[in-house]
């Protein structure tokens, strides 16, 4: 079957959007690019964003990571509030009281003789007292260090969160722009197939299930663009909330992007690096640190304390036998206390904290296999992500091949409307696909590196400058 000369030469402009590259754009008449740039000169100016700066952007806008700061700074209190325990108290009093009313005293003659009374009574009073024997409060004491240490941990914990639920919202973001123009490229293409397909009826070539074939496809992408720019709405919203809420323009993954090899290289390494520097493994000792503590502390009401004390007092008219009299005292001495029975409640409090002991050094062990668990698994993920990564290339590429050859088919007779449409969607599947292997790739290094306590400024600037480049994306 012969196709005429106006057929040959529409169905390669309208197949040409299928090969052409998913990031081409197409051009904009010099009055719109007028208009644009009219625009652009009024907007606020445009946050331009590498993944580094984000993250640190991340750390003074993101209220979570604000309030562990906060959460930190307060359990650094807790050194004081343990130490403040062993240290002197001093105290001081002053009262001041007014005395009214009548004293009634026998009379050597037998009788009553009545003396109104009405005088100031004034007491002043400064004490001191150490310390000596307590062992509850030497176990407070530990148990504040221990629980400062357990803050910082948490901290540690938390920070390591923030990034990761950065990095997490910045490559959603890179992917759901990426997902917005293979839509857009997908139904420019479908369009025109469309077009192509009703040129080919009209010229009593094609058949009517073609044209519904064809707008059928253009339809759902219109849906799927309709989708990914909703997407878009919500994962540039989430990545504002922890960077700021300005406009954003965010660095691309490098065309040339290539995987890296692991270092160290095995997963033993990194299990022994996590098992040593995890934040939340180091979160679990300090806890059980603070279990034992507490031990100790109820245990300490089983013990007689021993305190020294020294008091200064001055009283005037302190009572009616002293009244008109000044006095001015001075105290010192010790003061042991020791406990005989309280009902149980010390042997409870020491039982209780016995099995909340317990249950610290199981959530350690869980801590630890969750840890291991959590390794493994993003160190397959970046091993197999790279071998992903390697067979969505050749698949992408296979598709483009088989696109060509299904195109050809089709102007020779030997392949319908619908064998191009299927071979075009599994293209861009492909193409989405790949973008987002490379993506989850990265972040599943980001991950192994926070499992294993490892993610800081450097790891982050080291991703950064190896996966990712000079090129740019605004989102809209």
């Amino acid at each position: 079957m012969r196709i005429p000369a106006t057929m040959r030469m529409l169905l390669p402009l309208a197949m040409l959007a299928c090969l052409l590259p998913h990031k081409a754009q197409t051009a904009e008449p010099s009055t719109q690019r007028t208009m644009h740039a009219t625009d652009e000169a009024t907007q606020p100016p445009v946050l331009d964003l590498t993944l580094v700066q984000a993250w640190e952007a991340s750390l003074k806008h993101d209220p979570s990571y604000r309030a562990a700061i906060s959460e930190r700074e307060a359990g650094q209190a807790n050194r004081g509030i343990g130490r403040a325990g062993l240290l002197p108290q001093v105290s001081a009093s002053l009262g001041r009281s007014k005395l009214r009313g009548t004293l009634e005293t026998p009379s050597p003659l037998g009788g009553v003789r009545d003396e109104d009374l009405d005088y100031t009574i004034k007491t002043s009073e400064i004490r001191a007292t150490q310390t000596v024997f307590n062992w509850s409060r030497f176990a407070e004491y530990r148990q504040g260090h221990a629980r400062a240490d357990h803050s910082l941990a948490v901290f540690d914990t938390k920070a390591s969160d923030t990034a990761t639920r950065l990095f997490n919202r910045y490559f959603q973001a890179l992917l759901s722009h990426e997902n917005i123009v293979l839509a857009q490229n997908k139904l420019d293409a479908n369009e025109k197939l469309q077009i192509a397909a009703q040129h080919r009826y009209d010229n009593g070539e094609g058949t009517i299930t073609d044209i519904r074939q064809a707008a059928t496809r253009r339809d759902l992408s219109r849906a799927d663009l309709i989708a990914a720019k909703d997407a878009m709405v919500v994962a540039q919203r989430e990545l504002q909330e922890m960077v700021g809420p300005v406009p954003l323009r965010l660095a691309t993954l490098k065309p040339d992007f290539q995987a890296q090899p692991l270092s160290p290289p095995s997963l033993a390494q990194w299990q022994s690096a996590a098992l040593a520097g995890s934040g939340q493994i180091h979160s679990g000792e300090q806890s059980l640190r603070v279990a034992a503590h507490e031990v100790d502390r109820s245990f300490g009401g089983h013990l007689p304390t021993l305190e020294l004390f020294a008091t200064r007092r001055f009283a005037s008219n302190e009572t009616i036998a002293t009244r008109h009299q000044d006095s001015n005292t001075t105290e010192i001495g010790f003061q042991i206390s020791l406990p005989i029975y309280s009902g149980g409640l010390t042997s409870a409090l020491v039982d209780q904290a016995k099995h909340n002991r317990d249950r610290a050094l199981q959530e350690l062990a869980a801590a630890r296999e969750r840890i291991a668990v959590e390794v493994t698994k993003q160190y397959h993920a970046v091993v197999s992500g790279a071998q992903r990564i390697n067979a969505l290339i050749v698949a992408e590429r296979s598709g483009m091949q088989a696109l060509e050859a299904i195109e050809a088919g089709f102007g020779a007779g030997t392949h319908s409307m619908l064998d191009i449409l299927d071979t075009q969607d599994q293209l861009y599947r492909s193409r989405l696909d790949l973008a987002q292997a490379r993506l989850e790739y990265v972040m599943a290094r980001l991950m192994l590196s926070a499992a294993a306590g490892g993610l800081d400024a450097q790891v982050i600037r080291q991703t950064s400058a190896q996966y990712f480049g000079k090129g740019r994306v605004t989102l809209q």
